[in-house]
């Protein structure tokens, strides 16, 4: 049955997840650069912005892994709704929405901790 009009699709919603949980990954390393820069290493600076900032992270991550799960149950309702799909398919369809977002996020934390 094709999908209906204004209905999404279980892909977009998969791609939707995925760019959430990116927006979120940027989210959370812009706002650690930003809490960065508000306080040096003496520990002197505006301890106010860099509470600000921190909190921001501390959302974002939240954030992150929670549509992280949402999307990791979504792809096992897909599967439970397509069981004739072949082992290689299904890891396939895992990269883009479950495993790519969390390996980004760690690449960028790995890169903002070597070169900050």
């Amino acid at each position: 049955m094709p999908p209906l009009r204004g209905m999404i699709t279980l892909r977009r919603l998969k791609l939707l997840l995925a760019a959430a949980q990116l927006a979120c990954a940027a989210t959370s390393l812009t706002a650690a650069w930003q809490a960065d820069a508000a306080m040096d290493k003496s520990g002197l600076g505006d301890l106010e912005r860099f509470a600000f900032w921190n909190s921001i992270v501390g959302l974002s991550l939240m954030l992150f892994f929670l549509l992280w799960v949402a999307a990791l149950l979504l792809a096992l309702f897909a599967w439970q709704r397509d069981p004739s799909a072949g082992a290689w398919q299904r890891w396939k369809d895992l990269i883009p929405d479950v495993l790519c977002p969390p390996v980004l996020l760690a690449a960028g934390w790995l890169v903002f901790a070597l070169f900050h």
